[in-house]
């Protein structure tokens, strides 16, 4: 396993931590840990520092989250590992058997660019949940993701999912002037067959990009209404937050 002094330890790069959330994992408490780096660019990225990673000063020592857990297992019921993006990091598989060693559950959340990594994950039982973020409609997606790379990755990890045995969620942040009302039922149709999908409302503050950092956001009326119409195609449509 390969090791390194800092927080690239156990090659991963831990940015953040938070030792207990009852909002992160559905149903458990659990630990949250940020990892470094992500190849999306959305704009209206709320950890921006989590993105593009500067070095290794502030970095968290894996060994030291680690530790944690031990210490306080009795009390958590998993652990989300989340992001910037996890299944970039080269480390991640081995650091999932470690957190699995410690008999917690593991929360993934992905932008399911890294299909070959999603479907090492299902396969081999590492995640008990999986959290994957749908941008946009498939012509927005180069707008909402910053990304330019093959979206044919995003639609293979929907149908990993959508194919798998293991629970799962599909959640889209909707954001005023990349998203309309239109949008509700292709986006319904690229994950129908779920069986939840999240919708959360975009946040104003610290973001990637400046000009969305004091953008308002969607009032609760347009939020409900693209939960009526994306309803029919998934088990569960429900707005968070």
């Amino acid at each position: 396993m390969p090791k390194k002094a800092g927080g690239t330890m156990y090659g991963i790069c831990i940015g953040g931590y938070i030792p207990t959330s009852f909002l992160d994992f559905p149903g458990s408490a659990a630990a949250v840990v940020f990892l470094k780096g992500c190849q999306f660019r959305c704009p209206f990225c709320h950890n921006p520092e989590l993105v593009t990673p500067k070095g290794e000063t502030d970095l968290i020592p894996a060994g030291q989250i680690l530790d944690d857990f031990r210490k306080r297992k009795n009390f958590l019921d998993g652990v989300c590992i989340s992001g910037g993006e996890p299944t970039i990091q080269p480390g991640l598989l081995p650091f999932l058997d470690l957190i699995r060693a410690e008999d917690l559950k593991i929360k993934l959340d992905t932008n399911g660019a890294r299909p070959d990594v999603l479907e090492q994950v299902l396969a081999s039982g590492k995640a008990d949940y999986i959290a994957m973020d749908v941008k946009a409609p498939w012509e927005k997606y180069p707008l909402a993701s910053g990304w330019g790379g093959n979206i044919e990755s995003v639609k293979e990890s929907i149908s990993l999912l959508l194919g798998s045995k293991t629970a799962f969620e599909f959640r889209t942040t909707l954001v005023p002037g990349i998203h309309s009302l239109e949008d509700a039922n292709p986006m319904g149709r690229m994950i129908e067959g779920a069986p939840l999908y999240v919708l959360q409302n975009f946040r104003p503050g610290h973001t990637l990009s400046q000009e969305f950092s004091d953008r308002r956001p969607f009032p609760p009326e347009f939020l409900e209404a693209f939960r009526e119409i994306a309803a029919p195609f998934a088990g569960e449509v429900k707005i968070r937050g």
